[in-house]
């Protein structure tokens, strides 16, 4: 079989311009721009490529998660667990939603929104503002070729965006009805192209070039037209480096164990995987870890919170057509307390969904069975069982939601030093996360529900549970950036603070959550810092080692 001529025959005798780690939002928008600007571009990925030309016709169920499950000491209970994150071409965004919102400007200033979290590390501001960001906005939201129409609320400006598909008859009448409460639902911002019959590919990469992930929109066109090599499945071990630069990337795939070099090196792995790999990189000049003279490497740790709400409409009205089609930010500022965004989730209810759904919060959310039950019955793990089909069906027929939509609320999380993500000490290529639900996040949750509820008027809302959640693929802060090497971990354009040839270009650099979806501030991000590298005039590399 011939090999895909993307691979590199011998990538250790390259010394390649840009060695990027990981090709979700960060690493292949960044990627994408600097191979189109003739750099030498090797990324380097733990997943399979599942995208472009050579993809495989089929996947097998479950191909492109995580595939290792980790341990998390919470307040809400510990968990041992399969993170619901990418390990694929296009990491995460293979798997989501493909929402696409901007950061509203007052989150480019988070402590003025939280004045009272005093123990939070939120800082007054982030190293740069909405205005500088916004232009590069625009060219994401361009080149993720995102849909929808612009929210009434917004106060940064007006997107260009493409038409969105019309609606179905029960979301044209939610977005009637709720406009007729006195809210403000707009189209949500949606990177797809709703080709007929798109049902927004949430179990797997697209097969039919419909979703804009970042392996089809970057990934793909850096290599097929920009001359970009990928290694998949290779595992990035640790970073090798002295006292100011990295030397090389040490990493691990079937054949044995590579040592790549690179005149400067991105790290894109993820919010989690990215400080794993600098804490295990640790070394004569790092002793705690590259890049963490501070000891802030893996902290910050933050997530999303809220809840999946199934809301039915006032009239038995069809849902056949787009799922993720609608949003309002309505409670984003409410009454001098920041909350976050609701909107449309991207798949109907049905009684498979339901009982899916109920096996995944049960995996990740020990504190949901008490709610139901003094123990932790096995039999709920069993989708086929009886009692749990019977249980959702009640749900489904009896609650009568046969045509309702299912809604999530998005809201905003504070970093503290105590949140963190660090190598598991007995598998150090694996993961720990310490987090504490706090109590002033779940006063914002609970506020959220009251404010919907009295919100949405005669629209049945219920809750799919009510217990605390995580949003764990909303992952972000473990490396922020900011302009004193104190209290950040990267300076303003994702430099590592004391290596001159480091970067990191996933949510990692958050100082703060944000309210909404961040893949888009991700990828816009990643476009800046592009042109900022490309303007200091980063020399090509030659093309072997001598």
């Amino acid at each position: 079989m011939t090999a895909p001529h993307w691979l590199p025959a011998d990538p250790e005798q390259t010394l390649w311009d840009f060695i990027i780690i990981g090709t979700g939002i960060g690493g292949a928008t960044l990627g994408q721009a600097l191979a189109a600007a003739g750099r030498r571009v090797l990324f380097v990925e733990k997943g399979p490529m599942l995208h472009g030309p050579s993809a495989p016709a089929t996947l097998e169920p479950g191909v492109g998660w995580w595939p290792d499950r980790v341990h998390a000491e919470t307040n809400l209970g510990d968990l041992d667990f399969r993170l619901p994150i990418g390990c694929v071409s296009g990491g995460s965004s293979a798997f989501y939603a493909a929402g696409l919102e901007r950061f509203a400007p007052a989150d480019f200033e988070p402590r003025a929104n939280f004045p009272e979290a005093r123990d939070s590390t939120l800082p007054e501001r982030w190293p740069i503002s909405y205005a500088e960001l916004a232009p590069y906005y625009a060219r994401a939201e361009q080149l993720y070729r995102v849909r929808g129409t612009q929210d009434p609320l917004y106060r940064g400006g007006v997107s260009q965006l493409l038409e969105p598909p019309v609606p179905s008859p029960r979301d044209a009448h939610f977005q009637e009805s709720f406009a007729a409460l006195g809210l403000h639902p707009y189209r949500v911002h949606v990177g797809c192209e709703f080709v007929p019959g798109c049902d927004g590919c949430p179990t797997g990469p697209c097969r039919r070039d419909c979703k804009r992930d970042a392996a089809s929109t970057c990934l793909v066109p850096a290599l097929e037209q920009f001359g970009a090599k990928l290694l998949p499945d290779c595992e990035a071990v640790r970073l090798s480096a002295d006292a100011g630069s990295v030397q090389e990337l040490v990493c691990v795939r079937a054949a044995g164990e590579l040592r790549l070099r690179a005149s400067t090196f991105v790290l894109a792995a993820g919010a989690f995987m990215t400080p794993a790999l600098l804490l295990r990189s640790s070394n004569e000049f790092w002793p705690r870890g590259l890049a963490n003279n501070t000891d802030l490497v893996g902290r910050n740790l933050m997530f999303h919170a809220g809840d999946f709400f199934a809301v039915s409409p006032l009239e038995n009205l069809s849902g056949q057509g787009p799922q993720k089609t609608l949003a309002l930010n309505d409670f984003y500022h409410a009454e001098g307390v920041k909350l976050g965004t609701f909107q449309s989730l991207g798949a109907g209810l049905n009684v498979g969904q339901i009982m899916q759904y109920l096996r995944d919060t049960a995996d990740s959310n020990p504190k949901w069975w008490s709610r139901l039950f003094a123990s932790r019955p096995i039999w709920w793990r069993k989708l086929s069982s009886p009692v749990v089909r019977s249980f959702a069906m009640v749900f489904y027929h009896l609650l009568r939601f046969r045509d309702a939509g299912v809604w999530v609320s998005i809201i905003e999380d504070l970093p503290y030093l105590h949140n963190r993500v660090f190598p598991d000490p007995g598998h150090p290529r694996d993961i720990r996360i310490r987090y504490r639900y706090s109590e002033e996040l779940k006063g914002r949750v609970i506020l959220f529900r009251r404010k919907l509820r009295r919100a949405l008027g005669r629209h049945r809302v219920i809750p799919l549970t009510q217990a605390d959640k995580i949003d764990y693929p909303h992952v972000s802060g473990t490396c922020r950036f900011g302009d004193d090497p104190a209290t950040s971990v990267l300076d303003r354009s994702n430099r590592a603070h004391g290596v001159d040839n480091l970067y990191v270009v996933d949510a990692s650099f958050f100082p703060s959550s944000g309210g909404t979806n961040p893949s888009l501030t991700v990828a816009a991000n990643a476009l800046r810092v592009a042109d900022v590298i490309l303007g200091r005039g980063q020399s090509k590399s030659e093309s072997n080692i001598s």
